[in-house]
């Protein structure tokens, strides 16, 4: 319990962190991004095309705007916006709801705010991998890959709604 505790109480931290690296790394491959441009410029059609200076650019977009990014994968995936973890009651209102024991409540909590993090993780592991892929790296492997990171994510970042599924075919309610 304590262990759940302990990391539920620092993942606000954590996020704020991978925010920061991500706008780092979208950062970083912006001028990455302006320097294939010019090569391209300055070399004319022999060295290639401009479609990977422009992916490298929508992939730093990408990190650069990580929040948005959620939002737009949950809203497209789920038709909602992902929730605080302590709504994970409401959506189990007749399973998991149904526990008093601030301890267990807050346990859930805390396992719910987990599986969102690392969600969080998923989605920036699938930006990079379809990065690659845009570049010209790895192919067809790194788009499912990429794909499956995408839709695994955006499902751990709404994981209340999944909860709620799993209620309503237990319980026969319609849910939320």
């Amino acid at each position: 319990m304590q262990i759940i505790r302990n990391i539920a109480a620092v993942l606000d931290g954590l996020m704020w962190l991978v925010s920061a690296i991500c706008f780092l790394i979208g950062f970083y491959l912006i001028v990455i991004a302006l320097r294939m441009a010019r090569k391209r410029h300055e070399s004319g059609p022999a060295m290639g095309s401009w479609a990977t200076p422009i992916s490298t650019f929508v992939t730093a977009a990408m990190f650069l705007s990580l929040p948005t990014v959620l939002v737009e994968l949950n809203v497209s995936l789920f038709g909602t916006t992902s929730r605080s973890a302590y709504s994970v009651f409401e959506y189990a209102d007749g399973t998991i709801g149904i526990l008093r024991d601030a301890r267990a409540r807050e346990l859930i909590a805390g396992l719910v705010a987990i599986i969102q993090f690392m969600g969080v993780i998923a989605v920036c592991r699938d930006i990079h991998m379809l990065g690659l892929l845009a570049r010209g790296g790895h192919g067809p492997r790194t788009f499912g890959q990429g794909i499956t990171f995408a839709i695994a994510g955006a499902g751990a970042t709404n994981f209340l709604l999944f909860v709620g599924l799993v209620e309503s075919l237990i319980t026969g309610s319609s849910g939320r």
